[in-house]
Parts: structure tokens; C-alpha cells; sequence
């Protein structure tokens, strides 16, 4: 039941955060996967794991695929669902692991969306200098452009993370990693 499956939810993800020793963004993601999944396995008839089978699992993809998630997401979605049917294959709710031949969807690639140098000349030129936060704005959106770093990324950086002597930023990324951003000349400037 629902229940049941509340508690193994929370035993896969306890043994992600020990085991794997994933990040809370990363685990509160597979929670929202798997309550899609499990909510789309009840619709199917499939609410008892035993009773999954691939066929469930492509076709409940391709309903993801469908609701306009991202490739990304959809790939995250089907590593969430290998990695909690290896679990109760692990902890013996289930004899085999379904999802053991399945690979990730390289399927339903999207090519990213990026702007033309036009555009991104305009969007450079945007802040106004005469005022601080003109400044800052140039100073950030230089920075970006350089570093290829993530808005969330910058936007979180303290000052004395920035070493212009040095020319790198320090920036604290996914999964709480750090890492050292080299800093062209036009950013430094900037």
C-alpha cells in the first residue's frame, strides 16, 4: 500500500544518503521521481513491485517524455528507478531487478538553446556604468560569459571567494563541490 511504499521510499533514500552519500537536492529529486513513478505503476495495475515490469518502466518514460520534461530530467528519472529497483532486488522484495537491461535515454535529445553573438553583444552592453549596480551586473554577466559557470553558482559566490590577483574564482557547485573557475582579462576588468 501507499504506506509500504512510504517506507521503502524512505529506507532507498536513508541508504542513498549513507551509502552514496548523495546531496538532499539530489534525494528530494528521487523522492519526486518515485511518487511519479509509483503514482503512474498504480494507474498501470502495477502497484505491487513484483509486478513491474520493463514494458512499465519504457512506458512510463515516454510519459515523461511526453509531459515536456527534459532529456536530463528523464535520464535522472530512470537512474532514480535502477537505483530503487537494485535496491529491493538488494533487500530481497523482489527476485530480479526489472530495469538491469535498460539503458539511459539518449533519445529525445534536445539541442540546447544558446544565444547568437548578436545577442549575446546586446545583453553585454545592457547594465548601465554610471550606476553600482550597472557595474556589478557588467561584472556578472562578464563573468558568466567566461566561466561557463551556472547563475546559481555566482549569484552565491562571497567576495573574497574572488582572487582577481590570481585571475580564478572559487565556487561551490553541485553536490557541494569545489572548484577553481579561471578568470579571463575582459571579466577581471569587468
Amino acid at each position: 500500500g501507499q504506506d509500504r511504499n512510504a517506507f521503502l521510499f524512505d529506507a532507498f533514500l536513508d541508504y542513498l544518503s549513507v551509502e552514496k552519500g548523495l546531496a538532499k537536492n539530489t534525494l528530494d529529486a528521487y523522492r519526486r521521481d518515485l511518487t511519479r513513478y509509483d503514482a503512474f505503476l498504480k494507474k498501470e495495475k502495477a502497484g505491487d513491485w513484483k509486478a513491474v515490469t520493463r514494458t512499465h518502466i519504457l512506458k512510463f518514460l515516454n510519459a515523461e517524455n511526453k509531459r515536456g520534461l527534459e532529456s536530463s530530467s528523464i535520464a535522472r528519472g530512470l537512474v532514480s528507478g535502477k537505483l530503487f529497483h537494485r535496491f529491493l532486488t538488494k533487500e530481497r522484495y523482489v527476485d530480479t531487478d526489472v530495469t538491469s537491461v535498460l539503458e539511459s535515454p539518449k533519445l529525445w535529445k534536445k539541442l540546447p538553446q544558446f544565444l547568437t553573438a548578436q545577442e549575446m553583444d546586446a545583453l553585454l552592453k545592457m547594465p548601465d556604468l554610471k550606476t553600482p549596480v550597472g557595474i556589478r551586473d557588467q561584472a556578472l554577466l562578464e563573468c558568466l560569459y567566461a566561466t561557463g559557470m551556472r547563475v546559481s553558482e555566482i549569484t552565491e559566490i562571497p567576495v573574497d571567494h574572488v582572487y582577481l590577483d590570481n585571475k580564478f574564482i572559487k565556487c561551490r557547485g553541485k553536490g557541494d563541490k569545489e572548484r577553481l573557475v579561471p578568470l579571463g582579462g575582459v571579466a577581471i576588468a569587468a
